[in-house]
């Protein structure tokens, strides 16, 4: 069942959580606030429902809570930073601040960090630019999850791209996975129970899967020799596109695994503590392409023009946030029991802040 809790009381408890991991005040409320942040906007794949993957990774010492991210090579517009396997939100953070800092003074900033770990939402990077004027793009390589396109073994990670540039009334972000789908949701909906759509899974790179009934081949995704994998973006065929989310796929590689030297897609495994994902960041001021304002501005014109086409959503994020601000985030309570065991684990008094 999905109840709705407050979002305010949700987050003082994840603050507690890291707090209870060690992280610093001022960490825990980054990633306190990052992890509603995306609830809040809708996505609960990849918002508290995540927590208990991230509560593995730190007991076992995959992530490294007192580790930090350095720059290990750097020019005015570009950076390769090593987070050393500190936690993935805290790592795109301070990556991307120092995207958005080299943009300011040079126009553009590309960052790509290595040995980094899940840093949650792409679109919450690029968005941090946005914020501050400047256009964001983000992406992430993952472990082994895409079966390429004809392959019939999962090689490329689900590996999202997202972009984001200031407009008015809204932001526009866009944010997707190169998959059909991103494993996240596949984890909600097999806590929901619910039977998942064709294509978002399939069998030697042609048999889709679309029931959570199918459990051995949907437990085969957690293994890397097996020949059940996440579509690309496009389907099972090149006849409906497989070649195009494949390609994206390989391309978030380049900027994220290649160019920092780090790990691709498949030398990651959720269990070897030597290897961890990569990413990159990318700010750019649009000043330097012309009037910055009369950018924006025409930019959002072209937005209203979409709105105003017969049924179209409109601005579903933005929406989604106004009403669980209002009426509270959506928690399954299979992801709520989760989270209230690690922090009983931890022995924070969690009781008010679910009520």
């Amino acid at each position: 069942m999905v109840k709705r809790y407050n979002s305010k009381k949700i987050e003082q408890l994840i603050y507690n959580i890291y707090k209870g991991y060690g992280f610093t005040e001022e960490e825990s409320q980054e990633v306190a606030h990052m992890l509603i942040y995306t609830d809040l906007i809708g996505i609960e794949s990849h918002g508290v429902q995540r927590m208990i993957m991230y509560d593995d990774f730190i007991r076992n010492g995959k992530i490294r809570v007192h580790n930090r991210p350095e720059v290990v090579k750097e020019t005015d517009v570009s950076a390769v930073v090593d987070a050393h396997f500190g936690l993935g939100q805290l790592n795109g953070i301070y990556s991307m601040r120092l995207a958005i800092e080299k943009a300011k003074q040079h126009g553009i900033g590309i960052v790509t960090t290595r040995n980094s770990g899940h840093y949650g939402i792409a679109g919450y990077y690029a968005n941090m630019a946005a914020e501050e004027g400047l256009i964001g793009l983000s992406s992430c390589n993952s472990r082994s999850a895409m079966l390429p396109t004809h392959a019939i073994k999962a090689l490329v990670g689900t590996n999202p791209i997202a972009f984001a540039m200031p407009a008015n009334p809204n932001t526009f972000i866009f944010d997707a996975a190169t998959t059909t789908v991103p494993q996240g949701k596949i984890e909600v909906y097999r806590k929901l129970g619910k039977d998942m759509p064709a294509l978002w899974v399939a069998k030697d790179g042609e048999t889709p899967v679309n029931s959570h009934n199918d459990t051995k081949d949907l437990d085969a995704l957690r293994d890397l020799d097996s020949n059940v994998g996440l579509a690309p973006l496009g389907g099972v065929t090149e006849d409906t596109g497989s070649h195009k989310g494949f390609g994206l796929g390989v391309i978030v590689e380049v900027f994220t695994a290649i160019l920092s030297m780090g790990n691709t897609s498949n030398e990651i495994t959720p269990d070897d503590l030597s290897v961890g994902p990569c990413q990159s960041f990318v700010a750019i001021d649009p000043s330097i392409f012309g009037d910055k304002d009369a950018i924006i501005a025409k930019f959002s014109a072209y937005l209203q023009a979409i709105r105003d086409l017969p049924s179209v959503a409109g601005d579903k994020e933005a929406t989604a946030y106004q009403d669980r601000s209002a009426n509270g985030i959506e928690i399954d309570d299979k992801t709520l029991a989760e989270v209230t065991g690690i922090a009983k684990r931890l022995g924070i008094d969690y009781a008010q802040y679910v009520d």
